[in-house]
């Protein structure tokens, strides 16, 4: 089953084959089983791979007359490797700060005194 995520496969599909266990069935298994989770979560990453190939061909096979189609493949399938491999095919995140109107971040300090710290005298 797990050759089948790496060949790009949905759950849906590997589950509709005979002798296959149901999507419920699968998801249990990989719930339970740390080890089989890593390697579903590791077929999902390499199956991603297979969607950069696709996209490239799609990109290589472009012409005027199917531009649109192959648009919305190319969009679909930069999707779905975004979420299978996220840090490799996710749109890349940064935080930036910034201060008052986009200006650097300013750093205010304030010193606080007791006015009974450091006062030989008891306080009354």
């Amino acid at each position: 089953m797990m050759v089948d995520v790496m060949n790009g496969l949905t759950i849906r599909e590997i589950c509709s084959g005979p002798k296959r266990p149901t999507m419920d069935g699968f998801y249990g298994w990989v719930g339970r089983d740390p080890k089989l989770a890593e390697q579903y979560t590791r077929a999902r990453e390499i199956s991603s791979d297979g969607f950069e190939a696709d996209i490239l061909a799609l990109a290589r096979s472009t012409n005027p007359e199917n531009a649109t189609a192959n648009k919305a493949a190319f969009e679909m399938l930069r999707w779905a490797a975004s979420k299978r491999a996220p840090r490799r095919y996710g749109d890349k995140q940064t935080l930036e700060h910034t201060g008052e109107g986009g200006g650097p971040v300013q750093e205010i300090r304030r010193i606080i005194v007791r006015p009974d710290h450091g006062n030989d005298e008891p306080s009354p």
